[in-house]
């Protein structure tokens, strides 16, 4: 084994297209979901039951909102994450002599970007989540494909029984459940704090609540962690498999996958839309099918809109459509970054200050103006550097050295 001190990134002519293609989808999805959480206080009004948007136009665009994004993206990027271990330790393998100490590295760095996100941009960061489970990655690296593939569906399988049984004990004791009116009450404090800090608040009380909420919303996030494990391994085993490396063979298998998923995921993500609207502030079934629906629909329909990328790219027509996410994909995490820096731009009171202001349907007006414009600036940013600057600093920390920027013109 050669014996350099740092690994180096993947090259252009490494790249799986495909992979760049639905990570840049990812992107529109992970903007649509994110986009109710910046813009009004979300969390705070389903803690409450409170609606704040009953315009039929607004309410067929949190319908359009909740059953095409919201659970389908953060998985997606999962999948990916996962996937890209494996690639990134089976390149390390071959050039450094402790691959799993440059994860470790990588893990680290990803770990300060998310605060820094979390803490000074926006408070429904992911990047830690993803930095602190992704240590557990580690222990499967070396376990067979098959013992990878179970134990990815038993992190989705057990937490979706559990919530289940859950429900069924709810629905069965009916009113014998007393209302949490404690929870209903610190809702509607967090609700009122939420909107006079970021609708007319100052800097310091922006950064003081978008503490206060990540804080308070941090324990949901680790309970969410098995989900993102088992979405890892799913990539795991699709990279220990080589099955992105050679798409055109696995073409049936994708098939199949694309079929299963939407047989799958649609019933369940029914169930996620149709609880979504009927839960109230107080602990209910419909609580428990809502994460039900999510914990199962939303991985399953990720998988089917992989899918449907891969199959949908072999035909001309829509591989044009298709191509322009590449550059999206390939700056990721910038990209990732620059929505909540523009977002917060529109919706706090040191920007435009709309936080609470408008509704969903301008919200998805927002987001296809935003994202166009990220598809117009990465499609020119890669023509000129090989990276994002967020991809550029993590790659230079993780590697220890600076890493080439600029692309030299030949």
């Amino acid at each position: 084994m050669e014996n350099k001190q740092y690994s180096t990134p993947v090259s252009e002519q490494e790249r799986v297209h495909e992979l760049d293609m639905i990570r840049g989808f990812a992107l529109l999805g992970i903007l649509i979901a994110n986009m109710p959480i910046f813009a009004s206080p979300a969390i705070y009004l389903a803690l409450t039951g409170e609606t704040w948007w009953i315009e039929s136009w607004h309410v067929f665009a949190d319908f359009i909102i909740q059953f095409f994004a919201s659970s389908k993206f953060f998985t997606m990027f999962s999948f990916l994450f996962g996937l890209g271990f494996v690639i990134f330790l089976q390149r390390a393998t071959e050039k450094v002599s402790n691959p799993k100490k440059l994860f470790l590295k990588r893990l680290f760095y990803l770990f300060l970007i998310g605060l820094v996100h979390a803490f000074g941009i926006w408070y429904g960061d992911i990047l830690v989540i993803y930095a602190i489970t992704g240590v557990f990655l580690l222990l499967f690296y070396n376990r067979k494909p098959k013992t990878v593939l179970i134990w990815a569906f038993a992190l989705i399988l057990i937490p979706a029984a559990f919530m289940s049984f859950m429900g069924l004990v709810i629905y069965l004791l009916g009113d014998l459940m007393p209302a949490d009116t404690g929870m209903t009450a610190t809702g509607m404090q967090m609700l009122e704090q939420s909107v006079a800090a970021y609708g007319s608040g100052s800097i310091a009380d922006i950064f003081a609540q978008r503490a206060t909420d990540y804080l308070f919303l941090f324990g949901d996030s680790l309970l969410m962690a098995p989900i993102v494990l088992g979405m890892f391994l799913f990539g795991v085993y699709v990279a220990k498999k080589g099955i992105h490396q050679n798409i055109e063979n696995n073409l049936p298998f994708f098939r199949k996958v694309w079929v299963w998923s939407l047989a799958i995921g649609l019933p369940f993500n029914v169930i996620f839309v149709y609880s979504y609207f009927e839960q109230g502030a107080d602990l209910s079934a419909y609580m428990m099918t809502h994460f039900v629906g999510m914990i199962i629909g939303g991985p399953a329909l990720c998988f089917f809109y992989m899918t449907s990328i891969i199959l949908l790219s072999r035909v001309q027509g829509w591989k044009k459509f298709f191509n322009p996410l590449r550059a999206v994909g390939r700056t990721a995490l910038s990209n990732y970054l620059l929505q909540s820096i523009v977002s917060t731009l529109i919706f706090y009171n040191y920007g435009l200050g709309f936080y609470g202001e408008i509704g969903p349907l301008y919200w998805l007006v927002i987001v296809a103006i935003l994202f166009g414009l990220q598809i117009w600036i990465s499609n020119i940013w890669v023509k000129k550097f090989r990276f994002g600057p967020a991809e550029w600093l993590w790659k230079s920390l993780t590697y220890g050295k600076r890493q080439p920027f600029v692309i030299k013109e030949k």
